[in-house]
């Protein structure tokens, strides 16, 4: 594979379960469910309560099998009737206790449980909004929405289900071992011997299921981000006949998850009956032992029969364990996906610790400094070199220059939203390093091309400021002629808006992106190409609408169409991440340099 094949399949991260970096993201087992069980913070109590009534249920449990031992040689055998029936209703006691007593403890699990898992998505959730944007651009969509819903509901599933199962099937099989070993250890100890086999099989074939599961969730997050994919992009599929393609890449990812689940199925075919058979091996110890001890006379009937309720308890446990497995494993896999994806480095890892200063709204004046900046997103592709240039406060600044050049790059730098590695850029005399992030982009209003819209109310789209009257959204919303707009289609404030804004014109949705920044008042503006698709029914409304929302405010207007720079003070020209010209647009044509030629292209693309 060629060098620039390689960066090209290096730029989205793998998969933290690829076989390719697992080693690098592996936690363990007992860290992974560590880490999620602080989420569990105020819930220990009632979950230590559960766990202790599971072990007093497992408990209860062996102290019948042991009274069944009394029951025949004390009270059967002996002939006793009456203590046989005090004893047999004891072990009714001793049978029915247990299940109420499990039934509690694993009601106090599975509450607080559930409780953790909703701190669990609370935390998810919370984390998406921390993290880089970096960490965005090179992971896929679906991918990070089976973290959060699948992987969870992994997670969830064991907690909720496996997880009482597990620890009442230990706590039984625990007490069952000490009490063979405490009433015949010679016979106990044989007994737990043949149960190695089993124990060393689950042990030593986990990791293989491990894997198994490790690799149906990577397909299943695959098959995820490919459907996250197609649904986004369906206007494109549809519009140029590419539903067989889709289709049949889809069927590759789905195919690809169904051959890992059919390596699993036959693994659990041959591995699920093989652990049975070997948990059986304690009754065919205890019969030839047992029997033997019994016919010597070392131990009597009533022991034997305990012996048989022992192994009851004992093997059980370990056969449901072995049920219970690959939803054991699935759910560590599950759980170390989750902890890893908590623990991607966020925001502050990539930006540093926030700044602190926080000024009075509308205490930015607007003015702009870039020295000697440079930035890259690998360290051996610089996006901007040496970038230096002024801005003063109210100017209005046009960038321009070939796609990639670094025209949106830079005023990402402005937002931090990514990092620069050299130089400095100064607000108003100070570092953005210096200003708290929220307030540094409180004060910069961003307009795009592609403008995204919630589902909700078109209040609730142009602000989340509940304090802030109608009054004041309305006379916005008549500066930017949306006022207008929403009189003439009978649409208000409550109007529900759908996702994406499906149920408004393009024009609709840029006035809403407009009103939406004017809502902020910001100080300083970014147009982004946010012109560059409007309908001519709206084209002179959102061209007011851009003049009113530019006043008395730094504009940096991004375009590649260069008739929309007519109102701009000045206009930097960018190529491969540098400000090679910059001043007035005739200043600019009479140099007949980049900006010349950018020009004459685009009059030429416009014929």
């Amino acid at each position: 594979m060629s060098d620039k094949k390689k960066k090209k399949a290096s730029f989205l991260h793998a998969d933290e379960q690829d076989e390719s970096v697992i080693d690098k993201h592996r936690i363990g087992d007992a860290a992974a469910f560590l880490s999620l069980f602080k989420f569990a913070k105020g819930h220990y109590l009632k979950i230590s309560i559960g766990l202790g009534l599971i072990f007093i249920g497992a408990a209860t449990a062996i102290v019948s099998a042991r009274l069944t031992g009394f029951l025949v040689d004390d009270g059967l055998k002996a002939r006793n009737m009456d203590l046989a029936i005090k004893f047999a209703s004891y072990i009714i006691l001793c049978e029915i206790v247990p299940i109420f007593i499990a039934w509690q403890g694993r009601k106090l699990i599975s509450f607080s449980t559930s409780k953790t898992i909703f701190n669990i998505r609370t935390k998810l959730f919370d984390h998406l909004q921390k993290l880089p944007l970096s960490f965005y651009d090179r992971q896929p969509q679906g991918r990070i929405v089976t973290r959060v819903t699948h992987d969870v509901e992994g997670v969830e599933q064991f907690f909720s289900n496996s997880l009482g199962r597990l620890i009442q099937s230990a706590a039984t099989a625990g007490i069952a071992m000490m009490a063979m070993l405490l009433t015949y250890p010679k016979l106990g100890g044989i007994l737990i011997a043949s149960m190695a086999p089993a124990i060393l099989f689950i042990f030593f074939t986990r990791e293989l299921v491990r894997k198994t599961n490790r690799k149906m969730s990577s397909k299943s997050s695959q098959c995820n981000s490919k459907l996250s994919e197609y649904l986004n992009g369906m206007e494109v599929i549809r519009a140029f006949g590419m539903e067989k393609w889709a289709n049949q890449k889809y069927a590759d990812a789905v195919n690809e998850h169904e051959v890992s689940q059919l390596a699993a199925n036959k693994l659990f075919s041959w591995s699920r009956p093989l652990i049975s058979f070997l948990c059986t091996l304690p009754l065919v110890g205890l019969v030839w032992f047992g029997g033997n001890a019994l016919i010597s006379g070392s131990i009597t009937v009533g022991i034997f029969v305990a012996y048989i309720r022992y192994c009851e308890r004992f093997f059980m446990p370990i056969m449901t364990l072995a049920r219970e497995i690959h939803v054991i494993q699935q759910a560590f896999t599950s759980a170390e996906r989750v902890a890893t994806f908590i623990n991607h480095e966020t925001e502050i890892k990539e930006l540093g610790i926030d700044g602190e200063y926080r000024g009075a709204p509308g205490s930015i004046a607007g003015k702009v400094e870039f020295k000697d900046v440079g930035m890259f997103y690998n360290p051996d592709q610089w996006v901007l070199e040496d970038l230096s240039f002024d801005i003063k406060a109210g100017e209005k600044i046009g960038l321009v220059g070939t796609t990639g050049c670094g025209k949106t790059t830079t005023v990402s730098l402005l937002s931090r939203l990514y990092e620069f590695q050299k130089g400095e850029i100064l607000l108003d005399s100070r570092s953005i390093r210096g200003y708290e992030r929220s307030f540094l982009r409180e004060q910069i209003g961003f307009v795009s091309q592609d403008v995204i819209i919630f589902r909700g109310s078109l209040k609730q789209n142009l602000t989340t400021d509940d304090a802030l009257s109608d009054e004041v959204i309305i006379d916005c919303c008549k500066n930017t002629g949306l006022y207008q707009v929403m009189k003439d289609t009978g649409i208000n404030l409550e109007s529900e808006i759908l996702e994406g804004g499906s149920n408004l014109s393009i024009g609709e949705r840029q006035l809403v992106a407009l009103t939406r920044v004017l809502v902020r008042n910001p100080s300083i503006l970014v147009l982004d190409e946010a012109t560059a698709n409007i309908d001519p029914g709206y084209e002179e409304i959102i061209h007011n609408a851009v003049e009113k929302a530019m006043d008395k405010r730094t504009c940096l207007i991004i375009a590649h169409r260069l008739d929309t720079l007519k109102s701009c003070d000045r206009i930097f020209v960018f190529d491969k991440g540098r400000l090679v010209e910059e001043g007035a647009e005739a200043d600019l044509q009479a140099q007949k340099g980049h900006f010349y030629r950018l020009q004459n292209a685009d009059q030429n693309h416009q014929v």
